[in-house]
């Protein structure tokens, strides 16, 4: 069967993140990552494309070209709104597939003002004032008309107050002030043009514009209408969101929509719904239904953070006990960093002080022998340093050894709570 060649650009924000981790095991997908700039995808895509110019450079066009065509792309995953538009506007001419690319939709939902107009007619959309003079009811809201993740918004209670505000953004809107809990709803709409999935969620806790600790609710039949209207009116195809707030009277109310994936739809996918997925399947003509466990009720994030070990080596030696195995069991992520440097095709030496047999004990933590290059079973008065070979990195939770095989070898030497920085 063959895969489908998937580029996510930019591939560094939290939203290629999610994509990532949704695609990355997917039997039907070869993943590539690109950026115009050094960052986060470096650590997370092991097909790393960095250097693009950005969308701005004249240069962008042919060189964007050449990348889809070098990797024989067949599908985009654009992760920034502007990024979004703009490829959508080229995807066309330039003839790659991507993911709810519509440029007549991608323009109007990058713009609030566009997207107010596109919906006027449904009851959600809120109330948009030319000037401060009509506004009907005070405080009301200002935001930038083409930005995201609540930056420049303010809330004003008089004209003047308004017309401060308006001055310090650029493009600024002013709208009805929406006083009431804010959602955000993930859909999914095929290429049939079917609503396949409507998954609202709430957003308790939030930094920097993205949700960090999330609710996930069942549709009542306002969202499912608004998601409806939404999708009557724009043509929408694979993941898209909108975000709404409830009004005085307590009805909600759109605050925006985008075509991109957001970055907590990792929601969707806690409850074994993966949109990035549907994604693919779809962009394949493969008729969906989704399969919503609802046994997840509640997710929590947290930054994580990657490193760059700047050191060759194709040799680990690791120690076993209170570094694979703690309290007679393996460990996760040491055992992760392991099978994940072996299928690297590095060699995996484990060296010991057990008290015990060794492979009586891996036998019983169900860690095979034959992971292991070589077993290296030492006497107390043995140094590890003695055995470690060229071109290695050394792991163990112990200090002493750490510093003795340091000092004698000059090699990297980790504890068991670094492992998590080198895990792809």
């Amino acid at each position: 069967m063959k895969k489908i060649r998937v580029l996510v650009f930019p591939c560094g924000s939290e939203g290629a993140s999610e994509i990532h981790q949704a695609l990355r095991y997917s039997l039907h997908v070869d993943l590539y990552g690109a950026s115009s700039i050094d960052d986060h995808g470096r650590f997370l895509f092991a097909n790393y494309f960095g250097d693009l110019p950005n969308i701005a450079d004249p240069a962008f066009d042919a060189a964007w070209s050449q990348l889809l065509s070098d990797l024989q792309i067949d599908l985009v995953f654009a992760t920034h709104d502007t990024v979004h538009t703009y490829l959508s506007e080229r995807a066309a001419t330039m003839g790659f597939h991507l993911v709810n690319g519509d440029p007549d939709t991608s323009r109007v939902t990058r713009r609030k003002s566009l997207t107010y107009q596109a919906l006027a007619d449904l009851p959600a959309t809120p109330s948009v004032y030319a000037d401060p003079a009509d506004v009907a009811h005070w405080p009301a809201a200002i935001k930038p008309d083409c930005g995201q993740g609540g930056q420049g918004f303010s809330i004003a209670h008089t004209a003047s107050e308004a017309q401060a505000a308006m001055a310090r953004i650029e493009d600024p809107l002013l709208v009805e002030y929406l006083p009431g809990q804010e959602l955000s709803v993930d859909c999914f709409t095929s290429f049939t043009k079917e609503l396949i999935w409507i998954g609202p969620r709430t957003r308790e806790r939030v930094r920097a514009g993205i949700t960090m600790r999330s609710e996930l609710l069942e549709a009542s039949a306002e969202l499912r209408e608004i998601a409806h209207g939404i999708n009557a009116r724009l043509s929408m195809r694979g993941p898209w969101f909108f975000q709404v707030k409830k009004d005085l009277s307590g009805h909600w109310k759109l605050l925006e929509v985008s075509c991109r994936v957001a970055s907590t739809t990792a929601a969707a996918r806690a409850r074994g719904v993966n949109l990035p997925l549907m994604a693919v399947q779809d962009f394949m003509g493969r008729r969906l239904q989704t399969l919503d466990h609802r046994f997840v009720q509640v997710i929590d994030r947290n930054i994580t953070t990657k490193a760059r070990l700047e050191f060759h080596y194709d040799k680990i030696f690791i120690d076993l006990d209170d570094t694979l195995i703690i309290d007679g069991a393996a460990v996760p992520r040491a055992m992760a960093f392991v099978y994940q440097e072996h299928a690297k095709g590095k060699e995996i030496f484990l060296i010991t002080r057990h008290a015990g047999d060794v492979e009586t004990t891996l036998q019983r933590t169900h860690i095979p022998p034959s992971l292991f290059k070589k077993i290296i079973h030492l006497q107390n008065e043995e140094s590890k340093a003695d055995f470690i070979e060229p071109h290695s990195i050394f792991i163990d939770n112990a200090f002493l050894e750490r510093l003795d095989v340091a000092k004698k070898q000059a090699i990297p030497v980790l504890d068991v709570d670094a492992l998590e920085f080198f895990i792809n």
